[in-house]
């Protein structure tokens, strides 16, 4: 599909319904004068809300004397913050104003140096650093939309060099560690937004080596694996369990469902805290459309590991499901049917709408924001926009 016909059904909910344009028009989209020529990821769009003024230019005559005499129409959108920028820093460079090649960003036809920064569509700020000779160079900084920092590293002549801080939406500390490079050195640690150690790694020239320790947010260790030359042994304490856990992913891929229900009850009796044994008995229930059965499993996976995002994530549409398909008894069994493919909008109960919303919220702020996941939030978790 043409870049332009997609980012103009993008936008469509909020434009067409202002301006009444056909969405086959080739629109050229121009926001806080950088033109739009890639679609918006997931996160970056534009709302009615963002929005200073608009300006459409349909004349055939001014669209050749723009450059633009390719397209049906340019759209200008200028945003709040945008307007509302000093000039200082609208004089500023994006890197999206530039030309890549080779890694190296040329700005009027030249390696540029100095500050640039780049934006959301929004108008807020998204990231900013300093090119030196086209290339990144000190410290570059990511944003949330929240005006959080998300990423916080160091380059040398475009290269990872230093110390990288990552981290999650709220402000807390997701990950910390060292380039030499571009390489991973010495120790790496995640963590869980509880500020508890998630996991702890040592890197040898890019490379895991050594020991590294897995954590639920409780404190309590989940696994230790060690890495020598590239092989790495799991912890032997978990092998009986991996290996019912195996067992239980390989008959789940074939759709023998009961014996992979069999593996994964087998492995909580070895363990009856090990979360991803709940996680993966719950998501075989889902797939069979016991959704009650599977809310269960996924409640004990995260009372175990309560940052344990895709059980967050299937829990909630479990829930959806559940009101999308019916009690399971009244199911027809369809194997073309696929209990997580995208279903149409029915009513669900405010207290249930309610979980479903905060589970859905919860994967997102730990890093999930997959289509399927921000299409149901912006179905049963967000007021209409676009009026």
């Amino acid at each position: 599909m043409n870049k332009f016909l997609l980012l103009w059904l993008v936008f469509t909910p909020f434009f067409v319904n202002s301006y009444g344009q056909a969405p086959e028009n080739k629109i050229m989209f121009i926001v806080d004068s950088i033109p739009v020529i890639e679609d918006p990821e997931e996160g970056n769009e534009i709302l009615k809300t963002d929005v200073a003024d608009i300006t459409v230019i349909k004349n055939k005559d001014t669209l050749k004397l723009l450059g633009y005499e390719q397209f049906d129409g340019v759209t200008y959108i200028f945003t709040k913050e945008y307007r509302n920028r000093p000039d200082n820093l609208k004089k500023i460079p994006s890197s999206k104003q530039m030309k890549r090649k080779n890694g190296t960003f040329f700005l009027n036809g030249i390696p540029y140096s100095g500050e640039f920064i780049d934006y959301y569509y929004s108008g807020r700020k998204q990231g900013e650093g300093v090119f030196l000779n086209g290339k990144v160079n000190g410290h570059r900084k990511l944003y949330y939309q929240n005006g959080k920092v998300s990423v916080d590293r160091e380059y040398l002549e475009g290269i990872e060099n230093g110390l990288e801080l990552e981290y999650y939406e709220d402000g807390s500390l997701k990950q910390k560690g060292e380039f030499v490079n571009g390489k991973e050195i010495g120790i790496w640690d995640m963590y869980y937004p509880n500020k508890q150690l998630k996991q702890r790694s040592n890197f040898i020239n890019g490379q895991i080596e050594g020991e590294t320790t897995v954590y639920y947010s409780t404190g309590k260790v989940l696994a230790v694996e060690v890495t020598k030359n590239g092989k790495t042994t799991s912890d032997s304490r978990l092998e009986k369990i991996n290996q019912l856990m195996k067992k239980g992913h390989e008959s789940n891929k074939e759709g023998d469902f009961k014996n992979a229900l069999k593996y994964y009850s087998k492995a909580l009796e070895l363990d009856s805290t090990y979360a991803e044994a709940y996680f993966s008995r719950g998501a075989v229930k889902l797939n069979d459309f016991k959704f009650d059965e599977a809310i269960v499993d996924f409640d004990n996976a995260l009372k175990f590991e309560p940052f344990m995002g895709y059980a967050l994530a299937n829990r909630a549409f479990a829930r959806i499901r559940k009101y999308q398909l019916g009690n399971s008894r009244t199911i027809s069994k369809n194997k073309d049917v696929t209990v997580l493919a995208s279903k149409d909008k029915v009513p669900i109960p405010g207290e249930e709408q309610e979980r479903i919303c905060s589970d859905l919220m919860k994967a997102v702020f730990l890093g999930d924001k997959s289509k399927m996941i921000t299409e149901a939030l912006s179905d049963y978790c967000r007021p209409n926009t676009s009026n």
